[in-house]
């Protein structure tokens, strides 16, 4: 059991004043951003990349510093999110099986689903399932979506790659610019970025934000659960010109090269890295420019959302949550993209702003599929039993009361047990990796052959096979 046994018998009591609405149901405002490293906000400690919009909502809200998504790809981190259930369990382990969802999920309640059952307007602005990016935006379909999940639902068709304006490479991907088609082009793992010589009336975010807007005024009266994904910073890169401008290219600060970095790191650990691609020093600069500037738009349309939650006087009933699908490489290790096991792939911002309760910072650590009992227990809505993620809401009330020992990520390779100090990683090899977390957060030293390490690499083996012994989709 991952709850912490003291907290197994604790009531929490929650002021009316603070995390309680009057009649103990608060709208939800979710927004969800796509391939996005919480280490690339400035909420977050960014140095260079700025975020005031998700900044502003941090600092009223509660910030998670320590939370990590289940399996770091896009699918199966959105299937386990929705569902409350680990990939494993819901049997989504790839973008490719996305389209199980619905059936494995059978007569089970989704998160917006739950609360629609509860007499809630529920609605989806572009991604929040798996969509293919860009090929499902720039044919404007719903992706690999769970109808029953929503009583509307809105696509975002764009542009993408097809954008005017400066466009560049920075990968070695084989693109294929066809615009008559969508799909298999290459675009949705190549560092493509373009600088929009528009005002960016014509992106999938733009138009998202917009929908949210016209959403929150046309049910302001009702209970609602909003849903708005965006894609960026997905690439391709995609921003107008001017969010490019504070992020000169060739200019970015890459993260700390360490000699040997790879000599402890089992082959299964080597992810996707810039000599892979053919990534250039001056490409991996030039990447990163594009990325943030796509934050920045991201945060942009953000912050228009926010601004018409307050205008329209939700923001005193509505409980507002950011965060992303999983983390993102941004040149870490030499590693870029996610799918890799690594604290930077697999952590993932999330902040959670409710009406009268002061802002707040929650070090304990917090999975992606603890958000749908957190966000059904803040609203009084009964939680569903056969959820496997935790509400987090102790942890608001007290946030020195952690109510996890640890949170398990995996992906085709292997798994990732993460806890307080430590970080394990088991491969399907039978190779490992353990960090300490505390005196090595950036993960350069593998001490699973330390001879000192050996106690504690023991019991997280054990807590390990004991925390991925999950049931299978139907059982």
């Amino acid at each position: 059991m991952h709850l912490r046994p003291w907290l197994a018998a604790v009531v929490v009591t929650l002021s009316a004043s603070s995390l309680l609405a009057a009649d103990g149901k608060y709208n939800v405002l979710f927004i969800i951003s796509d391939d996005l490293s919480a280490e690339s906000l400035s909420c977050y400690g960014h140095r260079e990349c700025q975020t005031p919009n998700i900044d502003r909502l941090a600092q009223r809200g509660v910030k998670f510093t320590h939370a990590y998504c289940q399996y770091p790809v896009c699918g199966p981190s959105r299937a386990a999110l929705m569902s409350g259930l680990h990939a494993a369990t819901i049997g989504v382990m790839g973008n490719g099986q996305s389209t199980r969802f619905t059936q494995n999920l059978g007569d089970r309640a989704s998160m917006s689903q739950h609360f629609r059952d509860q007499g809630y307007y529920a609605a989806r602005v572009s991604k929040i399932y798996h969509m293919r990016i860009p090929g499902d935006i720039t044919a404007g379909t719903n992706g690999d979506d769970h109808a029953a999940s929503w009583d509307e639902r809105f696509n975002c068709q764009a542009p993408e790659w097809m954008s005017a304006g400066d466009a560049a490479t920075y990968s070695n991907e084989k693109l294929n610019k066809d615009p008559d088609k969508h799909y298999g082009l290459g675009f949705g793992t190549a560092f493509y970025a373009v600088k929009a010589s528009t005002d960016g009336a014509e992106q999938a975010d733009h138009k998202a934000a917009d929908k949210a807007i016209e959403l929150l005024r046309k049910h302001k009266e009702e209970r609602f659960f909003l849903a708005v994904g965006m894609v960026r910073p997905h690439v391709p890169l995609v921003a107008p010109a001017k969010f490019f401008e504070p992020y000169a290219d060739g200019q970015m600060e890459l993260p700390l090269k360490v000699a040997g970095d790879w000599d402890d790191i089992p082959k299964a650990g080597i992810s996707r890295n810039s000599k892979a691609t053919g990534m250039t020093l001056e490409g991996q600069r030039n990447t990163l420019s594009a990325y943030y500037a796509a934050v920045a738009y991201m945060d942009y349309q953000v912050g228009r959302v926010l601004d018409e939650l307050h205008q329209l006087g939700l923001d005193k009933n509505t409980v507002v949550v950011f965060t992303a699908d999983h983390g993102y490489h941004l040149g870490e290790h030499d590693f870029w993209q996610k799918m890799s096991l690594h604290e930077e792939s697999t952590h993932i911002p999330l902040i959670v702003a409710i009406p009268g309760e002061q802002p707040k910072v929650v070090n304990g650590l917090a999975a992606q599929i603890d958000i749908y009992p957190t966000l059904a227990q803040l609203c009084e809505l009964p939680v569903p039993t056969y959820l496997q993620g935790v509400s987090q809401v102790a942890a608001i009330a007290s946030p020195d009361a952690a109510v996890r020992d640890d949170v398990l990520c995996m992906t085709s390779k292997g798994k990732l047990l993460r806890t307080d100090r430590y970080a394990y990683i088991s491969y399907s090899g039978g190779t490992e990796e353990l960090y300490d977390m505390q005196s090595d957060p950036q993960q350069y030293t593998n001490l699973a052959k330390d001879p000192a390490s050996q106690p504690v690499l023991g019991k997280l083996r054990a807590q390990l096979k004991e925390r991925a012994d999950l049931p299978r989709p139907g059982k």
